[in-house]
């Protein structure tokens, strides 16, 4: 199935922190872009912010979590990136939903160039896109004063010339899979709340993320009443949590149920997520008026992303997975070393490279190698045979290198009553010093189907603990 984008209008949606600026507009204002406004409103953006945060997710520190879309080909230049599209239409299309509203491009799908500016008008620089040729599609590139970071070039190539095009797809659209709600989001929620049936709404690969999503059970809210699935804003801190889609990302996944919606009425259903219900009260907290414009928010609540208004007054939560590659799996814990607060062994597995596990206490002696260790222990919902796994350093490798395993092993078993078989060990992990840097490793053990794992460490670089941000498993 073709990937659809959403509309250019719904890039202002991208918005992690807008300022907007009211200025006025003459009568004879003829800027066709101005047409929704009210009260000769005119809305000024951070446009380089909009386009930094549409390709990359960067924390509070100003460091690189993870590419939201792209993917680097070449060892050599990691932060080339490269998008698979059918053809130019596709990827002109894709490329205006990364533009604030606020940026006049041509009409057409080539030779678009985006004039950026700040909320006070003040030039940012300036971002081209450009039609390619041969199997290169397009290329945007920006201008030397454009201050973007960790994006050098985006190349738009063919899907027919991916290089990994001859691997088999592990997940396909409409597919059903039980994930767990892990880490510290699914702090105080009831055992049957923390699994729910997702969806796959968007097929991945070719520098895009599948895309999972599912709707809860019901309202959460954590120890201290603020409601669990939300993005943090200035006027009310909730928990943060990457299953909870930001409003552009709900609304693009609200786009793609509604361009095949019997279908995924029907998948909706099988999940025991339904019944979707087309009606706009259903998926529309309220018409809202923000920043000079009127919004129907797929999930609005007092400046966050809320829930799903239900005609009983209920408010469910619309969820999503879109970190995960194909052939990648949410994993569950079970336990491991003691972390410092906040930084325990479950943060490998939420999905949240920001978060991370540090190691509180010394090494144990392990019952399964004999070896004294640090170790983590996690589940899948089935049985997988894995074919490798990866690590991801810390948000402060860069800093404490010293804190990167050095030496571990993985586990696996069938089931609870099965004994521990070797899968994989390494004398040397090899991690990079950097900051969020995956590195995956081709299991040299026992290949088998395993639903129990373990993961041990036995040394570090140096230093007293050890630090790690994810673990995945590929099968």
């Amino acid at each position: 199935m073709k990937k659809s984008f959403l509309p250019a209008l719904l890039a202002m949606l991208m918005l992690a922190t807008v300022a907007p600026t009211f200025t006025a507009c003459s009568d004879d204002d003829d800027d066709k872009n101005n047409s929704e406004q009210t009260e000769s409103q005119k809305l000024q953006y951070d446009d380089l912010d909009i386009f930094q945060r549409a390709i990359c997710n960067i924390d509070s520190a100003g460091q690189l979590v993870r590419y939201e879309i792209g993917q680097a080909l070449h060892d050599a230049e990691p932060q080339h990136l490269y998008i698979g599209v059918d053809d130019i239409e596709e990827a002109a299309k894709m490329f205006r939903t990364w533009i604030a509203p606020d940026v006049k491009l041509p009409a057409g799908n080539a030779d678009l160039t985006a004039e950026l500016t700040d909320t006070l008008g003040h030039a940012q620089g300036t971002i081209y896109f450009r039609a390619g040729s041969g199997q290169t599609v397009a290329e945007v590139t920006y201008s030397p004063e454009t201050k973007l970071k960790y994006i050098d070039k985006i190349t738009f190539l063919l899907n027919s010339a991916w290089p990994y095009n001859s691997g088999e797809k592990v997940w396909h659209l409409g597919d059903i899979r039980s994930f767990r709600i892990t880490g510290n989001c699914g702090e105080g929620l009831a055992d049957n709340d923390k699994q729910l049936n997702f969806v796959l709404v968007q097929e991945g690969g070719n520098g895009l993320y599948a895309v999972w999503a599912a709707i809860t059970n019901n309202k959460y809210t954590n120890s201290s009443g603020k409601q669990k699935w939300g993005v943090e804003n200035s006027f009310d801190k909730v928990f943060y949590s990457d299953y909870c889609p930001t409003r552009s990302s709900a609304d693009y996944i609200t786009i793609m149920l509604r361009e095949n919606w019997a279908y995924f009425v029907e998948k909706f259903n099988q999940a025991g997520c339904g019944p979707l219900d087309a009606s706009a009260s259903y998926w529309i907290n309220s018409t809202h008026w923000d920043w000079g414009r009127y919004y129907e928010c797929m999930v609005y609540s007092s400046g966050y992303v809320s829930g799903i208004t239900q005609g009983n007054g209920e408010e469910r939560f619309l969820l999503k997975i879109d970190w995960l590659r194909d052939g990648e799996l949410p994993l569950t814990p079970t336990g491991g070393s003691e972390g410092f607060p906040g930084e325990g062994c479950a943060n490998l597995f939420d999905g949240n490279g920001s978060t991370k596990w540090l190691t509180i206490n010394p090494r144990t002696k392990s019952e399964v190698s004999g070896k004294d260790c640090w170790w983590v222990e996690f589940q899948t919902d089935s049985p997988i045979k894995p074919y490798s796994y990866k690590l991801l350093t810390g948000n402060d490798t860069g800093h404490y290198p010293e804190r990167n395993p050095k030496s571990g092993a993985l586990y696996g078993k069938k089931n609870a009553r099965s004994q521990w078989t070797l899968i994989d060990s390494r004398t040397n992990f090899e991690l990079p010093s950097g900051n969020y840097v995956w590195k995956e490793y081709q299991v040299n053990g026992t290949r088998g189907d395993y639903m129990y794992f373990r993961f041990e460490v036995y040394e570090q670089v140096a230093g007293g603990s050890v630090q790690l941000s994810e673990l995945q498993l590929c099968y």
